[in-house]
């Protein structure tokens, strides 16, 4: 794919702005070279505007990834630029030339009058200019510092002390990760790849029967004709759907397959072996992450990185395992009315979980994170392990799938165990609506589907024993109507013209697609609940604090090394009083990440940062978010963020970072920086405790007293939570405890989207300690479905 030719006239101000950002400086690269510095020399002379091809791909993703207004907004900056009238009005007196017509177009300007126009952007009081230099700076820099040739090296590497991807080769790759993937890949059914290949209906339909799968002939439909098949490509018959493959899909799918039911799950992504990831930057971000990473809040001020691929966001994970802390489950438990998280079954889920995940506490800190917990001890706080799912704890790659196999997601985990037992997994198809039907007394009784949907084994004739008398599935246990009954799902493959539909027939769907994808199919499939669906998104937002050290007394940090995000301190989240603190840790962020989001203060500056990259320790707090946001959907069905950081979270967040850049101070940073683009943002240490402790002061009162603004610093979330979230009422949430919605029989939510809260912590155990109570409920009260095609296998993760 190319940019359109009316985008492609922008590409000299594009240009220009990129070599802004990072110009060339021929000096500094010529006195590296002097010094023998052959890659710092490189890294200097290096230009962000040197590869054309960079800037095509830059005004790709500006079309295929961002909102159609912020689409608006950005292209017309771009086309203000490349008029004279237009760079008068956006850059002052800096358009101004000494010769007629006096006033330049930007990439008529010198470089160092554009870098001085980016930099009064970076740090205007108008916010529209500093959201404006945010998105360009992320933008242009996640694709410069990630782009690769043919041996998968960029140019600028090198100069910053980074040895790029490591790939492994098939024989190190853990064994019992080798034969969990078999296992997977004989329940995958890549529908999507064999569409891209020209295949017909016809093709992928005897595709979709080879593997298994019960597909109903599309001229010959048996049985009740659903109006939702009219015009499909391929039908499929099963007792469960299950749309998403993460965190939430794993367990649920997994216990149901166990118990004998005929599951397919549902995935728009694709899987790669371990031995085949190329673990770039660039690939991963573009093939395993929501719109090649660039997806951000409707406001632009936080970007958003979650999983789109088979095993979600747990193949690109930092691997941190917290089990839901106990204040949580006290408060879900007591304020919303969802005793089942204080219960036993929670906690026996949480153990199955952590179990077959491996969790850990056994490892070696890498340099990065020993550096945050000498600077913590040293101000005073306690300093713990992050418990992690990772048997080597070796790698900082993760983050672009595991090379090893040693981590435990959902791919070597409840996938392979889910494939094993019969599951399939459909991959590159996009589930765009639930189908739901009223419900009637012929096809439900107490939310329990019956003989037309089950062929001919009704609930009613299940063997009341097998299910616990206090379970809602009990056929003596009242369980509330629901005026919808789920039939099924709607996905497509392809896109435009040339898509195919299929559908996917079944009495149980279970929405396991995310806290932002969720929400997007219930509200696609006319399920509201009360205008609950969607509300209460949190986001944990995140924010930054790099501090340089000298590398001759430390040593190099190389922050992609080791064990990632392993270090931090439970007096800073403030577990033991409200509960809603920061958290603060150190991520590993390779070159993409790191140049789109570093305080820009110049070119030359940039330059300095990348250069010193290697022995760059960065602090990171993130925040268990007491404001919310929503989730919407656009007029194409495409989800929408709708979020800003509340005051509270404002005040957690700046906490946080005074905790960084005290124990980045303690641990003898020469350099560390708020976070921010001023010359007043980057605090400069002697190393002098008598002279840098009154400078710590009047640089933290300065800081705490411009407070927060938004688009002065670069944001993210890592975590989605709380958009279809469970509740005692259907007043106020979508799902019972159980899992069910409230407004749709057989329809379940079984990912982060039902947690009532922001959990405070890495939200994967929780999510999947819930998902595994959803799945056991789910198995126990269909388990008649199983009938005499197949008796139910143990269920193997019990401790």
């Amino acid at each position: 794919m190319t940019p359109t030719i009316k985008r492609k006239a922008l590409l000299p101000v594009l240009e220009a702005i990129a070599e802004a950002l990072m110009p060339s400086q021929p000096d500094k690269a010529a006195a590296a070279r002097m010094d023998g510095k052959q890659d710092v020399a490189r890294l200097y002379a290096a230009s962000g505007k040197q590869q054309k091809n960079h800037m095509n791909q830059i005004l790709l993703r500006m079309e295929t990834n961002l909102t159609p207004e912020s689409q608006t907004e950005l292209f017309l900056l771009l086309n203000l630029l490349t008029w004279r009238i237009g760079c008068l009005l956006l850059c002052g007196f800096s358009a101004l030339i000494g010769t007629f017509p006096f006033v330049a177009t930007f990439d008529e300007l010198p470089v160092t009058r554009r870098e001085q126009v980016l930099q009064s952007w970076a740090t205007s009081r108008i916010p529209q200019f500093r959201k404006a230099f945010k998105a360009l700076q992320g933008l242009i820099m996640s694709v410069v510092l990630t782009a690769v040739d043919d041996k998968h090296a960029n140019p600028v590497w090198p100069g910053m002390g980074y040895p790029g991807p490591m790939p492994v080769e098939p024989s190190k790759v853990n064994p019992k990760t080798v034969e969990a993937h078999k296992a997977l890949q004989a329940g995958l059914v890549p529908l999507g790849r064999a569409h891209e290949q020209g295949k017909s209906p016809a093709q992928l339909r005897d595709i979709a029967a080879a593997k298994g799968l019960q597909v109903q002939d599309a001229l010959r439909p048996s049985g009740p004709e659903l109006e939702e098949e009219a015009g499909a490509g391929l039908v499929v018959k099963c007792d469960a759907v299950v749309v998403g493959s993460g965190a939430g899909a794993g367990p649920c799918t997994a216990l149901l397959a166990a118990a004998g039911l005929r599951v397919v799950v549902l995935e728009k992504g694709t899987f790669t072996p371990n031995h085949e990831l190329t673990l770039t930057e660039g690939d991963a971000l573009c093939s395993m992450y929501e719109q090649d990473a660039m997806m951000c809040t409707e406001d632009g001020n936080i970007f958003i990185w979650a999983g789109a691929t088979v095993g979600g966001g747990t193949r690109v994970n930092w691997c941190v395992s917290f089990r839901t802390p106990e204040h949580v489950r006290r408060e879900w438990s007591e304020e919303y009315g969802l005793p089942m998280f204080t219960s036993d079954r929670y906690t026996r889920a949480m153990d199955a979980v952590c179990k077959r995940l491996g969790v850990s506490e056994e490892y070696k800190h890498g340099k990065q994170a020993q550096t945050m917990m000498d600077g913590l001890q040293a101000i005073g706080l306690k300093v713990a392990n992050m418990p992690r799912n990772c048997l080597s704890h070796d790698c900082g790659h993760c983050c672009f799938g595991c090379p090893t196999g040693d981590k435990q997601d959902m791919t070597t985990t409840f996938l392979a165990d889910a494939a094993r037992d019969g599951a399939k997994i459909v991959t590159g198809i996009y589930a765009d609506k639930i189908i739901t039907s009223p419900t009637t007394s012929t096809t439900a009784v107490n939310g329990q589907v019956t003989d037309a949907y089950t062929n001919g084994h009704s609930a009613s004739k299940a063997n009341s024993e097998q299910i616990p008398s206090n379970h809602p599935g009990h056929a003596g246990h009242a369980a509330p109507s629901r005026a919808q009954q789920a039939g099924g799902v709607v996905g497509y493959l392809g896109t435009g013209k040339d898509r195919v539909k299929c559908v996917f027939k079944a009495p149980i769907v279970v929405s396991s697609a995310g806290s932002i994808n969720s929400p997007a199919l219930l509200l696609r499939s006319g399920i509201m609940v009360n205008g609950n669906v969607g509300k209460n998104l949190r986001l944990h937002p995140a924010a930054t604090t790099p501090a340089i050290f000298s590398e001759q007394e430390h040593g190099r940090i190389n922050m992609w090394q080791g064990p990632m995000m392993t270090a931090y301190s439970p007096d800073a989240p403030d577990w033991e009083g409200g509960g809603y603190g920061p958290m603060v840790s150190t991520p590993p962020v390779h070159p993409g990440l790191f140049a789109s989001g570093v305080p820009w203060q110049g070119g030359e500056a940039f330059k300095a940062s990348l250069e010193h990259y290697s022995n760059t320790a960065l602090a990171c707090t993130y925040v268990r978010d007491r404001g919310s946001g929503r989730v919407t959907i656009d007029k194409q069905g495409k989800p929408r963020l709708h979020y800003t950081i509340s005051p509270f979270d404002q005040k957690s967040m700046w906490k946080g970072l005074d905790i960084d850049i005290r124990a980045m101070a303690a641990a003898g940073a020469e350099r560390v920086n708020n976070g921010g683009c001023g010359p007043n943002d980057t605090l400069h240490l002697s190393g002098n405790p008598a002279e840098d402790g009154p400078r710590l002061e009047k640089f933290l009162t300065r800081f705490h007293a411009a407070g927060y603004n938004p688009y002065q610093r670069a944001h993210l979330s890592m975590h989605q939570m709380g958009t279809c979230r469970m509740g005692a009422s259907p007043h106020c949430s979508v799902a019972d405890s159980e899992g069910q919605c409230w407004d749709v029989a057989g329809l379940y939510i079984a990912d982060a989207s039902c947690f009532p809260t922001a959990s405070g912590v890495n939200p994967m155990i929780t999510t999947e300690s819930i998902a595994y109570t959803v799945g056991e409920g789910i198995a126990a009260k269909y388990q008649h479905l199983a009938g005499k095609r197949r008796q139910p296998v143990d269920i193997k993760y019990d401790v």
